[in-house]
């Protein structure tokens, strides 16, 4: 396996694949001749993104399937994601059943602050038990809609329940999705 991209190698990444332009390319170009190791990264990299055209010239081949998937996952594995950062993409999503028609998937767990950051689905017609929080639970509804009782949520609406509060079976008629941060323990 290749090794991470250091981020003093941006600069011959993006210029190996024509990312910079105009000015910042030549300025680029400039550095080239009088920087060896500059221009020795600028190398490697074209020459391993080189290898990635497997199509031949004037060919209407289509990338082997799952190849991108591949090549997304190297780049994570490898390091690629911005510094202090982490990313969960959505093709190796691991759900799971909390109730019929209910699944969740877990997005960050922070034990220091005893928090989980959640996506829950909902299919249509799906019902979430009662209960009670010991921390606010907050929900955003990416889509679809969501029902307590009385309070009807939509697409892009915002939801609180505080601490010590307890509120009505989750509801959906039509199925959705919601980002929700909560407790732990919950």
């Amino acid at each position: 396996m290749s090794e991470p991209v250091k981020p003093e190698d941006f600069v011959a990444v993006e210029y190996a694949l024509g990312l910079l332009r105009g000015e910042a390319r030549a300025r680029v170009r400039e550095q080239l001749e009088s920087d060896d190791r500059l221009r020795a990264a600028a190398d490697h990299w074209q020459q391993t993104f080189a290898e990635l055209d497997m199509a031949e010239p004037d060919s209407d081949e289509a990338l082997p399937a799952g190849m991108f998937d591949s090549i997304l996952a190297r780049i994570d594995a490898e390091g690629m994601q911005l510094p202090g950062t982490r990313t969960r993409r959505a093709g190796s999503a691991n759900w799971r059943e909390i109730s019929p028609g209910v699944m969740s998937r877990v997005l960050h767990i922070d034990r220091a602050k005893n928090r989980q950051s959640l996506l829950i689905r909902m299919a249509p017609g799906a019902v979430y038990h009662s209960h009670a929080h010991d921390a606010d639970e907050e929900a955003f509804i990416v889509e679809g809609d969501l029902s307590f009782g009385d309070l009807k949520l939509g697409a892009g609406d915002y939801h609180i329940a505080g601490a010590s509060t307890r509120h009505p079976p989750g509801r959906t008629i039509g199925g959705c999705l919601v980002h929700v941060v909560t407790s732990l323990s919950h």
